[in-house]
């Protein structure tokens, strides 16, 4: 699947927009943050944000050592866990990070999402759906590039999304 989202500058090496954006910055900074307590210290666990065209945000969790999805929390806005929760505080931030990235797709695709460590934030414009089957294994195995909005730590459980190549930096 081809995106239409044109997020490559000719004139930067990496991907990289133009320019800095700082309201995406700060939107991902936030979704990093609180994805922290949902990511314990020391698991293996990749947490997925997704929103797809029916209005739903989805939380979705898999182990880094064998891609099996362990959990997911899906809801619509009106139905997100309480506001003071972990859960429902993510909720929250991945619905406005993904509103905001989604705004830049000149036909939005169905299914939107990223990824996050804990400390950095990627997604993939060719392939924009976490969930699709095989996404994982594809950004794994290289044949795919994240899209850095933050740059995930290659140590931790979402370095191996990386490849042996460092990700593109979104921005």
């Amino acid at each position: 699947m081809q995106s239409n989202f044109d997020w490559r500058d000719a004139k930067e090496p990496h991907g990289s927009l133009p320019r800095p954006n700082r309201h995406l910055t700060a939107l991902a900074q936030d979704v990093a943050r609180l994805a922290q307590p949902l990511l314990p210290a020391g698991s293996d666990l990749i947490l997925g944000l997704e929103a797809t065209t029916d209005g739903q945000i989805h939380l979705l969790w898999w182990r880094q050592r064998d891609f099996k999805r362990i959990a997911t929390i899906s809801a619509t806005p009106e139905a997100f866990c309480p506001a003071d929760s972990d859960e429902g505080a993510m909720q929250e931030a991945a619905a406005a990070l993904l509103d905001y990235l989604a705004g830049r797709w000149p036909s939005p695709p169905e299914a939107l999402g990223v990824v996050t460590d804990g400390t950095g934030v990627a997604f993939a414009p060719d392939h924009p759906a976490p969930s699709a089957a095989g996404w994982l294994l594809r950004h794994a195995t290289g044949e795919s590039t994240l899209a850095m909005i933050l740059d995930l730590d290659p140590i931790a459980s979402c370095g191996l999304l990386t490849g042996a190549k460092s990700g593109r930096t979104f921005h």
